[in-house]
């Protein structure tokens, strides 16, 4: 199902009493197991974990077979990176669709393409959770946000989220951290006590990128730390850039700029100016092209076997600068 409906049942308390997670998005997976397990479960209930090579189809067989100790759900949660055999999956969820007590919720962290089959077990109540673009991403940290009771704008959670590499579960675990403030958070407290997984940020270097300033040393630097990954890379500067075309888009319409009303938060005074200023400056073919060199260049770094993707990312990256 889509995540729509999926997110629709949940918040109905109508989910079905099997479901498969999967996708590129870790932290989703994890994140909505909560909310299922939540709306399954009584405190009565009996929950059966098992992570990775801990699964064993007896034990969760048994779990979901017996009659609750004390009246409740049998509830078995299984998380792993490896496919359980069909026959195994179908008896489960079998034994699920027969109880009225039983619940079964597969957690899977391998790869999307053999999700497919084990889809087929479930019928129609797996969910497929994607690599969220820019906006949602900043979504799901508001409201992860606002349910732990922290205080940060959006502003500021996109500048964390970029500096972790586009990474939601790193984000989360500084909140924890950043709640200590017990105020509003800022982005010079993120440079302060946050350590992201690049040296150097990527807005600095996208930033730099545009100006046509030379970016091999921060490149290097960014690279260096092992965790830069070249397709996050090429999606950073796509989102950048579809905020700056966003930015001009609203000024060739509206003849003045409203960061709120293009971003859907504020930004600081200043740097809201600097996207103006800056996105007025490249005309709409050059957005064009500019995009679609790095759709391309994305496309390549995903299909193309046997190539040395730091240096092609390099080299895409400096004829990008001649399309400004």
């Amino acid at each position: 199902m889509y995540k729509r409906e999926f997110e629709n049942l949940l918040n109905n308390n109508k989910l079905q009493k099997t479901i498969f997670l999967y996708g590129e998005c870790n932290y989703q997976n994890n994140y909505f197991s909560e909310k299922i397990i939540a709306s399954w479960s009584e405190p009565d209930d009996e929950k059966l974990l098992l992570h990775y090579d801990e699964y064993n189809f007896i034990t969760a067989k048994n779990h979901l077979s017996q009659s609750s100790l004390f009246g409740g759900q049998n509830i078995v949660i299984i998380k792993s990176d490896k496919a359980i055999p069909k026959k195994e999956l179908d008896v489960l969820v079998g034994l699920c669709e027969k109880s009225d007590n039983s619940f079964f919720l597969f957690q899977y962290f391998g790869d999307s393409k053999k999700a497919m089959s084990i889809a087929k077990s479930f019928k129609k109540s797996f969910v497929r959770f994607f690599k969220p673009n820019l906006n949602e991403a900043l979504t799901l940290l508001q409201v992860k946000a606002k349910e732990v009771g922290l205080n940060i704008n959006g502003y500021t959670l996109q500048h964390l989220y970029l500096l972790h590499l586009e990474n939601l579960s790193l984000c989360v675990n500084e909140f924890e951290k950043l709640a200590l403030f017990e105020r509003e958070i800022h982005s010079v407290d993120i440079d302060r006590v946050v350590y992201g997984l690049g040296s150097v940020g990527l807005d600095t270097f996208v930033e730099k990128l545009l100006k046509k300033e030379d970016i091999k040393d921060s490149f290097v630097t960014l690279c260096e730390s092992g965790l830069a990954d070249e397709v996050r890379v090429i999606n950073s500067i796509q989102n950048y850039l579809s905020q700056l075309l966003l930015f001009h888009m609203y000024i060739k319409m509206h003849g003045s700029f409203d960061a709120r009303a293009i971003l859907g938060y504020p930004l600081p005074p200043q740097l809201a100016k600097q996207r103006a200023d800056q996105s007025i400056k490249i005309n709409l073919l050059s957005y064009k092209n500019l995009l679609e060199h790095l759709a391309k260049s994305e496309l390549a770094l995903k299909k193309t076997k046997n190539i040395d993707k730091n240096s092609y990312l390099i080299s895409s990256l400096i004829k990008l600068q001649a399309y400004l």
